[in-house]
């Protein structure tokens, strides 16, 4: 799969569709489709103009005598509780590679650390009460029984542009574009928040957008989390 998206198709929910559907995120969905055609620069504009003049939560300053880079240091994300076992995790980071791949312009979806900042974001209570983990979990099960069914095995072990074809397939739905979108809200709040919550590794997507963090900076134990 490239680093263009994937345009929606009307056609029938499936049973594995509508349970997913069902039980989906509380979030708002993803406005627009997900449609061929659309650069990552141009999909970053459109999905995430309010994410880019978030992406520093305001908190207190870098404690007195502190430097950019003994904070940078210090502000590495906890580990957060695994939602997911291994094979999950393994569907999850490939999925993420096909949104977010290794295409020489920009980073991709491990090294802006994407799996490591969804893990820690899946612990905030707000994120738990609308229902991200359940629904993301469903939406694996629901792509495996989608690639063992058509594919007849598991989508770990399909080639690359199987799995893209499958993908493209996924998002003709609703539900699996919203699979998608949710995964796709995740990349983005990885790609431009600070590297304290975990994601863009090294201030990766701020050096590719060219964006100069706002001051104080968040440092470990004065971030959004410390609050709630």
């Amino acid at each position: 799969m490239t680093r263009n998206f994937i345009k929606p198709q009307n056609h029938k929910h499936s049973v594995e569709e509508k349970a997913v559907e069902k039980a989906g995120s509380n979030k708002k969905s993803f406005e627009g489709n997900l449609s061929f055609g659309i650069n990552r620069r141009a999909f970053l504009q459109i999905s995430s103009a309010a994410a880019v003049s978030a992406a520093v939560p305001a908190c207190s300053s870098p404690e007195s005598g502190e430097t950019e880079t003994t904070t940078a240091a210090k502000t590495q994300a906890a580990p957060a509780k695994s939602f997911f076992n291994p094979q999950q995790k393994k569907i999850i980071e490939t999925v993420q590679q096909h949104l977010l791949p290794d295409d020489g312009d920009g980073p991709d979806a491990k090294a802006i650390n994407a799996y490591g900042y969804l893990e820690f974001a899946l612990t905030d209570a707000k994120n738990i009460a609308d229902g991200d983990p359940e629904y993301i979990v469903k939406g694996i099960g629901w792509l495996e029984d989608l690639s063992k069914q058509s594919q007849g095995d598991s989508f770990l072990k399909l080639p690359q542009d199987k799995q893209s074809q499958l993908l493209e397939r996924i998002a003709t739905s609703s539900a699996g574009e919203n699979w998608l979108s949710l995964l796709i809200y995740y990349l983005t709040e990885a790609l431009l928040l600070d590297p304290i919550y975990g994601g863009n590794t090294e201030q990766k997507g701020w050096q590719w957008l060219e964006h100069q963090a706002g001051f104080p900076r968040p440092v470990k134990g004065k971030t959004y989390r410390d609050f709630e």
